[in-house]
């Protein structure tokens, strides 16, 4: 697998070696990075892909994505029923938020063991 850095707002499946499904992260590039380096610190693995990407891949019958980290939940309410989300916003919509049945929302910012925290009570969710 290889990795991509993007310039503008990025998109990243990241795999679990301990975990089967993936996790979207679609975040600006600072915060995706910072996602990206605690996440592999943490066994996770990332590969490229764009918003556009995570949305097919959502919408295959064998799409492998269990979470949604994103700073735009409204981009993904059409999965609602079928992915948990991770929102992160330093002034969260709670409103949006609460159309998903699993969702977790961080205000930024916040401590690598509260990501961790909410990405295993997550993914133990769906």
């Amino acid at each position: 697998m290889e990795t991509h850095y993007a310039s503008s707002p990025l998109e990243h499946a990241i795999h679990s070696p301990a975990h089967q499904g993936a996790i979207a992260v679609v975040e600006d590039p600072f915060i995706q990075k910072y996602l990206r380096d605690v996440l592999v610190r943490h066994g996770y693995r990332v590969m490229g892909a764009y918003a556009e990407r995570v949305i097919q891949l959502l919408q295959s019958e064998d799409d492998e994505i269990d979470l949604v980290i994103t700073n735009r939940p409204g981009d993904f309410v059409a999965f609602a029923d079928r992915v948990a989300l991770l929102y992160l916003a330093a002034a969260p919509d709670l409103e949006l938020a609460s159309l998903f049945p699993a969702c977790r929302v961080l205000k930024k910012p916040f401590q690598p063991e509260h990501l961790l925290a909410a990405i295993r009570d997550l993914i133990g969710s769906v």
